[in-house]
């Protein structure tokens, strides 16, 4: 009796198992069909918004020959905003100094701003060089805006003066060897040998006070 009655819970509970799995595999086969057709009605749609998109050409991306074409055809007007740099290597510091274009600027491109500023440099005043101009460049250039900087050092100015015998009578030039600083009144006959020998060779000052110096010990 007992083992009749085992049969039939047994029974009974593979047959609810089976049941179970059944509903269960029924549930899973229905999900999935749901889910590949909202995938397929989804893949449709893309489908038709990837037609509907055209596409689109990147834009031209000038090259730097006709950035340098552009450049160089602007130029300085008299509303153009200047810059001026002026830095002191010697004791690091910048001074920055908003100015009017000056009128030698005015109606020059890019170009012929740099020649400007290369030539200045092959011929600068002589102010330029006792005050150790080394260098004059071109920082920023357009038709809105132009930004120059200057760069001194006065370690780099090898002397101020120099000092020669001319036409019997001592001659102070400057660094240029060319402008007269200064026609004395100093006899080179009245002078020691030692003195005319020096002066004969030429001799270079660095600064004033060491030529007030010299120029006083010839006339002492």
């Amino acid at each position: 009796m007992k083992l009749k009655k085992a049969i039939i819970y047994l029974t009974s509970f593979c047959f609810l198992c089976a049941l179970f799995t059944g509903c269960y595999y029924l549930s899973y086969l229905h999900a999935l069909k749901n889910f590949n057709n909202r995938a397929f009605v989804q893949d449709e749609k893309l489908y038709e918004l990837l037609e509907n998109i055209k596409p689109t050409t990147a834009p031209e991306v000038p090259d730097n020959e006709t950035v340098d074409v552009i450049e160089n055809e602007m130029t300085v007007s008299p509303t153009t905003k200047y810059t001026l740099e002026i830095q002191d290597m010697k004791t690091g510091t910048i001074q920055t100094q908003e100015l009017n274009p000056p009128s030698y600027l005015i109606g020059l491109t890019r170009d012929e701003v740099v020649e400007y500023l290369d030539n200045y440099m092959d011929d600068m005043p002589l102010s330029e060089y006792n005050k150790g101009l080394i260098s004059y460049e071109l920082v920023y250039f357009s038709d809105k805006e132009v930004k120059i900087k200057k760069s001194y050092n006065e370690d780099f100015v090898p002397f101020r003066f120099y000092v020669v015998i001319k036409n019997g009578y001592v001659v102070v030039y400057n660094s240029d060897l060319k402008s007269v600083y200064s026609y004395t009144h100093i006899e080179a006959q009245n002078l020691p040998e030692e003195d005319r020998i020096a002066l004969i060779q030429g001799i270079y000052v660095n600064s004033l006070d060491e030529l007030y110096s010299l120029l006083e010990s010839y006339s002492s």
